[in-house]
């Protein structure tokens, strides 16, 4: 009896216990098909355009205009020393004179108002409601997830996250669900993590599948041995368009689709490319994998003054960790957006919890208050002392510049108040990593300020020791001479640049130079009646630069070497050459190049050459013949980013006036093979260009003879 009343009072929990388990089988049953009926309303996926790019990233299609970054740049450089004598209403009018600009371009920020640089009890509770709404909104830390179902659900697509951690219960439930799955969502993130990229790169000559036959890890390989700087302009131009290209990702690429990305972005930051690099950094995923490239993206955007979504990422951020260097961006970003007394509380703040940082304090009172802080260490300063010496409109000196990474190169030149050394040299970088223009560069070198440097001063330190301030410093002195006689230091400059390495780079520089100063009067008689045997050879360089100029050519006395290297690199592009013009300028050793690149040679009797013995012989280094044989396979099999890459890599070390021609002329065909004609045609003009500037080179005499 006793038994028989015991499992009758059980029976209510029985029964409770059976209503609970179906509340809770209908609840999962409920939210598994809601998942799906999401799921399925999308549309099918596309691998290429499953990493939407972020709406504050900047849209390939309209990047910050270098040349109006420059304009504005130059409407600050050229009177850097009076910086520190600026009004702060002279900014106002600055702003108002150059006009309205958008997201994507150079922004000029607005001015601090003195008046309401106080802390305020409104200011604080603004900020107090501010850092309030965005934790409500990011209540969660963002973690690393542990598991890769979790990982997944956490995504709704790559580079597309949450603010924060949302639904965990959920995200375990997924994880318990599907965590032992093979195939599946996991896949399909990490192809498209690996799809990443800029869309319109300008060269229409690579389609999206340059990836076709080459496996992911061997793409890996390639980009970690790639990333150097080779020879070539060209073909280094072509390798950093196939790393950004948006594209359709390796074989294999969801096995290591992280590593992969890792490899490009490496890629990319070791050639300065930091708009490429801002593009696809801004479609990573919001996890700690990334949290570092996240951190650059910041700085990136506040150096060019993308305010907006600087402070995007940086008001996501400071509700998640404690690392000082975002709540020091946020500070900088209280300041810039106009809330003067957002900054100073969040700069106190970071004050009583410990942060020692006095230069960092003294220039948030400089951007505040209009309180000149003490001379910053050059050696201690970092981006964000940097971030804040540009905000106040101070002069940033060359040796600050030494903290920034390299893929800090084309950042760099968009801050407006660079020192007169740091603009020169990040400048030239800039040149030497295909940045920038020469046109661009030469704007930025006349407009660092008045040089007092005498040109044959100048002239020797580039001899002796020449380097990117030499350099900037010695192109400089000789434009700012109004003599007539300065254009005959003209070909000992360019002779001591041939020699450094960096004749390519500055030859048109230094052409352009020339050209101006042929619009005096008194200086074109002086090249026409030349006693000093300088104009053949500023009328050689001038060829060599602009072969279809022949009006300036003409310009010149004894121009007859000059009129043959015009004719030479316009019959290149002709496809057709004389054999007396080959003759002339010795170029013999040129032949396999030219033979790779379809240019024919007219009346010539090769038995008559043997015997007329105008071909002198010439020795050249091998290239890698592993590396030449690689290029060529993968050419062959249509492999185009493969070719690409191993055609960086295999040169890297050799100058091309060295290289033995027949193993450019592999080169050549190689990218012919591939469909790079236009690459194929500048690399052949490249080439040929590097033997006629040593031609130019030994008709400069050395020394006490110059």
């Amino acid at each position: 009896m006793k038994n028989c009343k015991n499992k009758f009072c059980f029976l209510p929990h029985v029964a409770g216990a059976m209503v609970a388990r179906s509340v809770i089988t209908s609840l999962v049953f409920i939210c598994a098909m809601s998942v799906s009926s999401l799921a399925q309303q999308n549309a099918p996926v596309n691998l290429l355009t499953i990493a939407p790019i972020d709406k504050n990233a900047p849209n390939p299609d309209s990047q910050n205009n270098i040349d109006q970054v420059i304009d504005q740049v130059l409407e600050s450089d050229g009177s850097i020393t009076k910086l520190k004598n600026k009004a702060q209403s002279d900014e106002s009018v600055k702003s108002a004179r150059m006009g309205k600009v958008t997201a994507n371009e150079f922004q000029e920020r607005p001015p601090i108002d003195s008046s309401s640089k106080d802390i305020t009890t409104n200011d604080n509770n603004i900020l107090s409601q501010k850092n309030t709404e965005n934790s409500s909104n990011e209540s969660a830390p963002l973690t690393v997830p542990e598991k890769p179902a979790v990982q997944n659900a956490e995504k709704n697509s790559i580079g597309n996250f949450d603010g924060g951690v949302n639904n965990n219960a959920g995200n375990a439930l997924t994880s318990d669900i599907y965590g032992s799955a093979k195939i599946g969502r996991r896949k399909i993130s990490d192809v498209g993590l690996a799809a990443i990229g800029v869309g319109n790169i300008g060269n229409h000559q690579l389609d999206s599948k340059l990836w076709r036959g080459t496996s992911a890890r061997d793409a890996i390989f390639l980009l970690q041995r790639a990333a150097v700087g080779g020879k070539s302009p060209a073909i280094t131009r072509l390798a950093y368009e196939v790393v950004a290209r948006q594209s359709v990702p390796p074989s294999g690429a969801n096995n290591v689709a992280s590593d992969l990305v890792e490899a490009r972005l490496a890629f990319l930051a070791n050639g300065g490319r930091s708009e490429d690099l801002a593009l696809l950094v801004a479609q990573l995923p919001k996890a700690e994998k990334w949290a570092g490239w996240r951190r650059w993206l910041a700085e990136h955007y506040l150096m060019i003054r993308d305010d907006s979504a600087a402070c995007d990422i940086v008001a996501s951020e400071i509700t998640q960790t404690l690392e000082p260097f975002w709540h020091k961006s946020n500070v900088i970003c209280q300041a810039v957006q106009g809330n003067p007394g957002g900054a100073r509380f969040a700069a106190d703040i970071l004050a009583a919890n410990g942060v020692r940082d006095p230069a960092f304090f003294g220039l948030v009172d400089e951007v505040l208050h209009n309180k000149p802080s003490e001379e910053v260490d050059a050696t201690s300063l970092d981006s964000a002392h940097i971030v804040l010496m540009d905000v106040a409109n101070r002069s940033i000196p060359l040796e600050g510049l030494s903290v920034l990474p390299s893929q800090m190169a084309e950042t760099v030149m968009k801050l407006k108040f660079l020192g007169p050394d740091a603009r020169m040299v990040s400048t030239f970088d800039g040149l030497n990593r295909g940045l920038i223009s020469h046109q661009q560069a030469g704007k930025l070198w006349r407009n660092v300020g008045p040089t007092t440097d005498d040109p044959q001063i100048a002239l020797s330190r580039l001899s002796t020791n020449a380097n990117a301030l030499t350099t900037a410093l010695t192109w400089r002195a000789i434009d700012s001479d109004k003599r007539p006689e300065r254009l005959s230091m003209v070909p000992k400059a360019l002779k001591a640049e041939i020699r450094a390495g960096n004749g390519a780079l500055m030859l048109p520089l230094y052409a352009e130079l020339v050209r101006n100063a042929l619009t005096d009067d008194a200086v074109a008689s002086t090249i026409r009646f030349d006693d000093l045997d300088v104009a053949p050879k500023l009328a050689f360089m001038l060829a060599i630069n602009k072969p279809s100029d022949t009006s300036t050519l003409s310009a010149f006395g004894r121009n007859a070497d000059a009129l043959q290297v015009a004719e030479l690199l316009g019959g290149i592009n002709r496809g057709e050459i004389d054999s007396d013009t080959v003759s002339d300028l010795k170029i013999w050793h040129l032949m396999p190049v030219l033979d790779a690149a379809g240019v024919e040679i007219n009346n010539i009797n090769w038995l008559d050459l043997v015997k007329s013995k105008r071909w002198p012989q010439r020795s050249f280094v091998n290239l890698s013949p592993v590396l030449l044989k690689a290029v060529v396979s993968a050419a062959k099999n249509h492999h185009v980013a493969e070719t690409v890459l191993l055609t960086n890599w295999l040169l890297h070390d050799v100058s091309l006036d060295k290289a033995n021609p027949a193993d450019l002329a592999s080169v050549i065909k190689a990218l012919d093979q591939i469909g790079q004609l236009e690459t194929a045609k500048a690399f052949t003009q490249e080439v040929v260009k590097a033997h006629l500037m040593q031609l130019l080179a030994e008709k400069v005499p050395n020394g006490a003879e110059s």
